[in-house]
């Protein structure tokens, strides 16, 4: 048995994981658009989110929360529609999910028991932030969130910076001006790109060494998650550059 979306589970359910837009709606893909149309449940992140980008295109399907607090628990709930021969749509807020959002137990469990799992990309924060700021990026390490408590985030820089390959981080607006005093304590000759809003009208983006990146948010009123992609340049350049 083939499904209407290409894919050939054998007659039980298949789960989609689904990339969808970091910011503008529009950068939803057509593929993206049709598996949503066609699926008989969506799960996401944020149903308030979610049911934004269907509005958007005139898309109405059942809804199911699945937020890191409720993912193992509702997980069960998902493989037995997933049984009962449904398509299933994984979405998180924005981008990717399972990158830093839920999704990765239900994929594993979806696995386990058989069922076929079947991949939408989509945007990525990660991506479209080392595209932005224009750091060598043939390799690059993704970071995650860095610590809430200064000592431990010192200790995560020193873990995950290394000359010449830039390095991804999320960050809230409440930490990001002492994750900037950790990072340029720990390393301050490193360049930093600041990336907020991205694919949105008040997309912003500031580059620079990690001084005059600092200086340029005080005074600013910092508001929602910000990307950090720091590039710390070989000792050479760094000699060269002095």
């Amino acid at each position: 048995m083939t499904d209407s979306l290409g894919n050939n589970p054998g007659g039980r359910g298949v789960l989609y994981v689904c990339g969808t837009p970091i910011g503008n709606l529009d950068d939803a893909s057509f593929r993206l658009i049709q598996v949503l149309s066609q699926v008989d449940l969506i799960v996401c992140e944020d149903t308030r989110r979610t049911k934004k980008l269907l509005a958007r295109y005139d898309i109405k399907k059942p809804l199911l929360a699945l937020y890191e607090h409720v993912e193992k628990q509702r997980t069960g709930a998902v493989l037995e529609e997933l049984a009962r021969g449904r398509l299933v749509a994984l979405v998180s807020d924005a981008g990717m999910p399972l990158i830093s959002d839920p999704g990765a137990y239900l994929v594993k469990k979806a696995r386990e028991s058989g069922f076929h799992i079947a991949v939408v990309p989509g945007p990525s924060a990660v991506t479209a932030a080392l595209a932005l700021v224009g750091f060598c990026s043939s390799q690059f390490i993704f970071a995650g969130f860095p610590p809430r408590k200064s000592k431990k985030r010192r200790e995560f820089f020193l873990e995950w910076i290394k000359p010449q390959v830039p390095v991804v981080m999320f960050e809230s607006p409440h930490r990001l001006v002492k994750t900037l005093d950790d990072l340029m304590a720990m390393f301050p000759s490193i360049q930093v790109g600041l990336c907020h809003e991205m694919t949105k009208t008040y997309e912003s983006v500031i580059v620079g060494h990690i001084k005059d990146v600092w200086e340029q948010l005080r005074g600013m009123k910092v508001k929602g998650e910000w990307v950090i992609v720091a590039y710390l340049e070989s000792p050479e350049n760094q000699e060269e550059a002095g």
